[in-house]
């Protein structure tokens, strides 16, 4: 099989486009034909800082495409069906192996490109709001909102009767993020996120943050919530100047909340979360933006486009 890898972390430039191995089945897997690759933030975040697993390390959290064959003893996927893949590597190739348990069904009327774009994003949405126990008439302010889990983020929670603020550098994309049920929007950089949002709302604060950017983004962001409200984060991203102040939580009485769908994919209530969701786009409660497709060849560029800000969007790879 053909694939982008790499031998060092770094810059796009480090990959390598060649013919390797096709990929080792465990008995619990299911080997696709891939059609379509979404670059996930944590395939960003490996890329830079992750040293690779083997000489050839093949990177990439999502991929979908036909089922060619399957484990001894994985029963739930029969071969000729569509799905979408996850594993913490080996999606950016045009064979795919992973375990059945985080791999989900494509609903009939979905594309294989929308629903890998949709897969990891909206199912990360789905479950942050889970986590959230957000109700109709709270106020939540949602940052990375043109990036694939922050507008899934904000089209769920506006579909569900509540009212979003969103948080984005481009004034471009922001604007059309009405469009996707936003109720306001925050010019991140022009002034601290807090206190645009609290202009906004009288000196009042949101019920919920759910945050997708991590570092001072997040600090900011987390002033910007009520006394006793919920901090749900979903990037893990910082740097040596992020601290978040204990005494801070404590005398807001803040509620914070981690959420990385990987790990829990497996577990029954979590599946039935992602089937949900891309059930909901399939009907099209969801929509789901695609910034850009690029050939597997181009995955230098590909990467380069993901890494740049203020696009809406996820940005797609195909073989």
């Amino acid at each position: 099989m053909n694939a982008a890898t790499y031998r060092i972390n770094g810059k796009p430039d480090v990959f390598d486009y060649e013919e390797v191995p096709d990929p080792l089945m465990g008995e619990d897997h299911v080997l696709i034909n891939v059609e379509a690759i979404s670059i996930e933030g944590g395939d960003l975040s490996k890329r830079r800082s992750q040293p690779p697993t083997d000489p050839s390390h093949i990177l990439g959290f999502a991929a979908a495409g036909e089922i060619i064959k399957t484990g001894i003893k994985a029963n739930r996927f029969k071969i000729g069906q569509k799905v979408v893949t996850f594993d913490f590597e080996g999606s950016h190739a045009t064979l795919r192996a992973a375990p059945e348990s985080t791999t989900f069904m494509i609903p009939d009327g979905l594309d294989v490109q929308t629903a890998i774009a949709s897969f990891i994003s909206v199912g990360t949405a789905a479950l942050a709001i889970h986590l959230s126990q957000v109700e109709k008439g709270d106020r939540v302010l949602v940052t990375g909102a043109t990036g694939g889990v922050g507008n899934a983020v904000l089209q769920l929670l506006a579909n569900k009767g509540i009212e979003v603020y969103v948080g984005g550098r481009n004034p471009d994309t922001l604007v059309k993020l009405y469009g996707y049920g936003a109720k306001g929007t925050i010019l991140i950089g022009a002034r601290p996120i807090h206190e645009q949002v609290k202009d906004m709302l009288d000196n009042r604060g949101v019920d919920a943050f759910i945050d997708v950017v991590g570092g001072n983004i997040l600090l900011d962001g987390m002033k910007a919530v009520k006394a006793g409200g919920k901090v749900v984060m979903i990037s893990g991203n910082a740097n040596t100047s992020d601290y978040i102040d204990p005494m801070y939580i404590i005398s807001q009485r803040l509620h914070l909340i981690g959420c990385l769908l990987g790990t829990v994919m497996h577990e029954p209530w979590v599946r039935e979360i992602i089937e949900k969701s891309l059930l909901s786009v399939a009907d099209g409660a969801v929509r789901v933006p695609v910034d850009k497709v690029f050939r597997l060849s181009e995955v230098k560029k590909a990467h380069e486009r993901a890494e740049q800000k203020g696009r809406l969007g996820r940005v797609l790879m195909v073989p």
